[in-house]
């Protein structure tokens, strides 16, 4: 089911700095959602088994129950603002608020949370959009005040910080609308989220990705943005992107020094095999024969000599 943008009812727990303080060699899976802004320095991510390299005025954004690492490279100053929220009011918000601040907080390193029915949900909200892992921002200064402002209240412990925490996501939460720009999406039509599918494919297309790592760039969900996509373009995500990998390996095979299988690679393709099989059914022929018919092309194409002449005074 679809949340509205106007359930929300923000509740920030805790706030602070991450540094130093690191968990890469165990998993971490919280109940909430967590948001990290990076404000100096780099800083290192996997979120469900993917990694994310993150730089100074970069967001990221852990679900409930996502394993996740974090860590600093010992030569780099990454230091981050973070807070822990709920999206919704949740009658329990003052149990995980409890178990985050007392012994059992390191059982959050298990294989499994402990005591799942108070894992928030991740939502859909109108139009498919979800919350990206990751974004980097247009005006990050704006971003990192709002941090720092948070941080502050939660610091301050004032009766009303609260309210005033609140204020300050909702500014932080419009935006990251914005910059991911799903507002405009819905209010243009379709055509602003299939560029930003193939944007990210664009982006992506050379290494192993999934339908849903796709998706997650865009900030959508999966079976909403591969129905759309089918519906707008006539094609299959999956089918698009194999054209669009076989189109930058055209260009490729008109190198001579590369071999089948270090293209297939360098495109993406999980083997030689797949590569050899998508091509003959994109392009009718081989990847070896699709080779010599373009460059073949390429010398009909090619400029006549000119002629020299003799200038006679």
């Amino acid at each position: 089911m679809e949340r509205r943008f106007d359930e929300l009812c923000p509740y920030i727990r805790e706030a602070g700095i991450q540094g130093r303080d690191s968990w890469k060699s165990f998993a971490r899976r919280i109940y909430d959602h967590q948001f990290f802004f990076c404000f100096k320095g780099t800083a290192n991510f996997t979120v469900a088994g993917r990694y994310y390299k993150i730089q100074s005025g970069q967001l990221v954004i852990i679900p409930p129950n996502t394993p996740h690492h974090f860590w600093v490279d010992e030569n780099e100053k990454g230091e981050l603002y973070w807070f822990h929220c709920d999206l919704f009011f949740y009658p329990d918000r003052e149990w995980v608020s409890e178990f985050y601040k007392g012994p059992k907080y390191v059982r959050l390193f298990s294989p499994e949370i402990p005591e799942p029915e108070h894992i928030r949900e991740n939502p859909v909200f109108e139009g498919g959009y979800q919350l990206p892992v990751t974004l980097s921002l247009k005006n990050p200064s704006d971003m990192e005040y709002r941090f720092r402002a948070i941080l502050k209240a939660y610091n301050q412990q004032n009766p009303y910080w609260h309210l005033t925490a609140h204020v300050h996501f909702m500014v932080i939460f419009t935006m990251i609308l914005q910059e991911t720009r799903r507002d405009d999406a819905r209010t243009s039509g379709h055509s602003h989220v299939i560029h930003q599918i193939e944007t990210a494919v664009a982006h992506n297309y050379y290494r192993k990705l999934s339908v849903a790592e796709i998706c997650a760039e865009t900030g959508l969900n999966t079976e909403y943005a591969s129905k759309l996509f089918k519906q707008e373009t006539g094609q299959r995500l999956v089918e698009y992107v194999n054209c669009y990998r076989i189109k930058k390996a055209k260009s490729l095979l008109l190198e001579s020094d590369l071999s089948v299988a270090d293209i297939a690679e360098m495109v993406g393709f999980s083997s030689e095999n797949y590569f050899c099989s998508v091509t003959k059914k994109l392009e009718g022929k081989t990847p070896e024969a699709l080779r010599d018919y373009l460059m073949t092309l390429m010398s009909q194409e090619s400029p006549p000599a000119e002629h020299t002449s003799t200038s006679h005074n």
